[in-house]
């Protein structure tokens, strides 16, 4: 039984970005064990999946196991974490030649490197001091945590320090010799690659994690680049990476430069339900036996929670919060209708954090917008009233629709930003879906499917059905998409800068116009960094008594972002709160 010290909260903790080993190596419920010895193989990997879908917990325990394994098979596996990325683009950019970004990319997985390295104390471990004495321009005899802290200092320092712009970095490095590895890949794989004879390694892998979503557009070119760059068969590359958004530049080709590897997930496949309840047992078994009890005296109701997760095992664990909050645990049973409830009201917040995507997707701010009106206006209506047909006919029921091919390529953005939420899942398998045309199959979120009302109960999961005849197809011949292709084609439209030059393109690599040579009117928009700083701390994932007293603080998500728990901590907010507040500032500005 549960003590008094335990919190539902300290079990279901969904950032596993935080998560420690201890954690991890407790909870850890194995998915997939090829796609476990993938992230350890030494491939370059995409590693593919929507919001939530468990990547990072793959990716961690991936390089625990390694660690576990170092004295058998020296594979040092690494995980790195880039969520502090947005902070670079305060950085005025005057000196060309110096790049803060790669230098702060470049300088995290040295550190994670090095802070490996020390951990595991490889037999040679003093030639470490010899090595990063030559980089470090000073000899710290066998303290090799001084050379981290060093290191660390500095990317501190390009992270939160006051610089006016980059060309003061040359003097706030630790060293000249520092500076030109983190300034050029080619040095920085070379070093690399001396560590690895140093201490004889097969490999080192470096387990990039949110790789792309955290990053801005710009900074996505310049990373993908910069992963192809180290590409070599003793240092393997995987970047955690979300459906359809990321931006993966000019000379970085998926399937070419790296192999895709993705986590996929349907509501109506056993082993996938499984998984997901397996990893609900463990946590909530481990806070309260009659916690479950009360979960699956009722399969319906544990079912429900699995399916409606769609693979997230976050969003179930937000239904389960719910059931918490509304007391529904405290009931001698668990009423389906307390569950349904639970799950709109998750579903509420999910669509709210989605119409907040405008703030951070600048870029995709209208397509957000039309995304939103399309699943609310059109899709779900349809589908439900589809359905409803279908179950009076005694037919099979559908879960989403066949839509173009023609489409979806018109309007890409719109599709992806649904799929990178987790609201719709796309099958990019083409499909005949007649007329001359084919098509990619959409499925919906099934939290949608059963809080809409387009599947009855769970029970009607086994009924979905993915052929062509038993779905709704759409293509450009639909009113609602050939409006909606109209609407959005001039969205990415740039102009010559020559106002009496009538081209226009949608290609954004043109720098100069092909018809009189003056420049492309690409406008600067704002720095992310900037727009994001200056939301409302209402936009924070918190209770309104909690915003309520740190609004007589704080005016808005930056200053809690620069804030120390010490700054944070007041009246009725101490440790643990104030850390869930700045925990929430991060995980807001770093999406």
């Amino acid at each position: 039984m549960k003590t008094i010290e335990k919190s539902l909260g300290d079990y279901i903790a969904d950032r596993t970005e935080s998560l420690d080993e201890e954690f991890i190596g407790e909870f850890f419920v194995e998915y997939s064990e090829e796609k476990l010895s993938r992230l350890l193989d030494s491939e370059q990997y995409i590693f593919e999946g929507s919001r939530g879908i468990g990547k990072t917990m793959l990716m961690k325990y991936a390089a625990l196991k390694a660690k576990e394994s170092f004295g058998k098979n020296s594979v040092l596996g690494v995980w790195i974490s880039f969520e502090e990325s947005i902070r670079l683009e305060r950085i005025r950019v005057v000196d060309s030649s110096i790049d803060p970004f790669l230098q702060w990319t470049m300088g995290k997985i040295l550190y994670e490197v090095l802070t490996r390295l020390i951990d595991l104390k490889p037999k040679n471990i003093d030639k470490l001091n010899e090595r990063l004495s030559s980089i470090f321009g000073t000899k710290i005899t066998r303290n090799y945590d001084q050379y981290s802290k060093l290191l660390y200092k500095y990317i501190e320092l390009l992270e939160t320090g006051d610089l006016e712009d980059n060309r003061s970095l040359k003097s706030e490095a630790p060293s000249v010799e520092l500076s030109n590895i983190l300034d050029n890949p080619s040095s920085f794989k070379k070093f690399l690659k001396n560590i690895i004879d140093d201490f004889q390694l097969t490999r080192i892998v470096l387990l990039f994690d949110e790789a792309a979503h955290v990053f801005s557009h710009s900074q996505q070119e310049k990373f993908f680049t910069f992963f192809k760059s180290l590409r070599d068969p003793q240092i393997a590359c995987k970047a955690a990476v979300y459906p359809g958004i990321t931006n993966y530049g000019k000379f970085f080709e998926k399937g070419q430069d790296a192999k895709e590897l993705s986590i996929k997930w349907m509501p109506n496949n056993k082993e996938n339900i499984r998984y997901i309840k397996d990893i609900l047992k463990k946590r909530i078994q481990a806070y309260d036996q009659e916690y479950w009890n009360k979960l699956t005296v009722d399969q319906t109701i544990i079912e429900t929670i699995c399916v409606c997760s769609n693979g997230n095992p976050r969003f179930a664990f937000h239904i389960i919060d719910e059931l918490e909050s509304n007391g529904s645990f405290k009931l001698k049973s668990i009423p389906m209708q307390r569950v349904i409830n639970s799950v709109r009201k998750v579903l509420d917040s999910k669509w709210k954090e989605f119409s907040t995507l405008k703030n951070r997707l600048v870029k995709y701010k209208t397509h957000i917008e039309e995304a939103e009106k399309l699943t609310k206006e059109f899709i779900i209506p349809n589908l439900r009233e589809w359905n409803k047909k279908q179950r009076k006919a005694n037919k099979h029921l559908s879960a989403g629709f066949y839509l173009s091919t023609s489409v979806y390529d018109s309007i890409p953005e719109l599709f992806e930003v649904l799929a990178y939420s987790n609201i719709i899942l796309i099958d990019y398998t083409k499909k005949s879906i007649g007329h001359n045309q084919y098509g990619y199959y959409v499925t919906l979120n099934p939290s949608i499917l059963i809080s809409d009302l387009i599947l009855r109960d769970v029970r009607e999961v086994e009924k979905i059905s993915v052929s062509i005849e038993r779905n709704q197809s759409y293509s450009g011949a639909t009113p609602v998409f050939s409006q909606l292709v109209e609407n959005l084609k001039h969205q990415n439209e740039y102009h010559c800068s020559n106002s009496k030059c009538t081209f226009k393109t949608n290609d954004d690599s043109f720098l100069f116009c092909p018809k009189c040579g003056n420049k492309i009117g690409v406008e600067e928009s704002e720095s992310l960094y900037k727009i994001l700083r200056s939301h409302s701390i209402d936009n924070l994932k918190l209770s309104e008594k909690i915003l309520a007293r740190l609004s007589k603080k704080f005016s808005n998500i930056g200053e809690i972002y620069d804030s120390s728990i010490d700054d944070i901590r007041m009246k009725y907010i101490q440790d643990i709160r104030a850390e869930k507040i700045k925990n929430a500032a991060v995980e807001y500005m770093a999406g």
